[in-house]
């Protein structure tokens, strides 16, 4: 007989002393989907501490309504990270850490909502990506998910505009010149 340095049942310990099992490797398009679930992590819970910091300066304003506001947002921002994460278990992963982008101070409802605005840009362009990644591979469970994140985070920025909007409207009908020019 002779010496076989992966001979099952050996001596010698190492690699070839225990039996191997055969993984399936990951496909290109999987880690690809990866890296968006852990992104869109990233942004969402980013998104949702931005929100809550809005939220405790709109209260320290008295802007009670937006504080509110911002809130909600923050628990439907918590509700998608939620989603990706079951996603990434479906697919045999675990979040492996997120870098959060810090929330930033606003010294107006302004500057609070057009914080949120760009937040939420962010998260669409990143959601449209994916999903057309995902139709182009054909991964329909994710491009599903993508795209229903993708339409939820629409009707934020439409609902984060209208806002502003009324907070302009509110502020024009408060405001009305004293006077014109001769």
């Amino acid at each position: 007989m002779r010496y076989q340095p992966r001979m099952q049942g050996s001596v010698m310990p190492g690699a070839g002393s225990y039996p191997r099992f055969e993984t399936p490797e990951p496909s290109q398009s999987n880690a690809i989907i990866l890296g968006y679930l852990g992104r869109a992590l990233s942004l969402e819970f980013s998104a949702g501490q931005h929100y809550l910091a809005q939220a405790s300066l709109a209260k320290f304003r008295n802007e009670i309504s937006f504080a509110q506001g911002f809130v909600t947002l923050a628990n439907e921002e918590f509700q998608h990270a939620n989603l990706l994460t079951d996603r990434m278990v479906a697919q045999g992963a675990l979040p492996a850490g997120s870098v959060l982008n810090p929330a930033t101070p606003a010294n107006s409802i302004v500057e609070a909502l057009r914080s949120c605005e760009a937040r939420e840009l962010a998260l669409i362009q990143l959601y449209d990506e994916a999903a057309q990644f995902c139709a182009n591979v054909g991964a329909l469970e994710d491009q599903a998910l993508f795209s229903r994140l993708f339409e939820e985070e629409q009707t934020q920025l439409m609902r984060v505009n209208g806002w502003l909007a009324e907070y302009y409207q509110s502020m024009n009908a408060h405001h009305y010149p004293k006077g014109g020019f001769v």
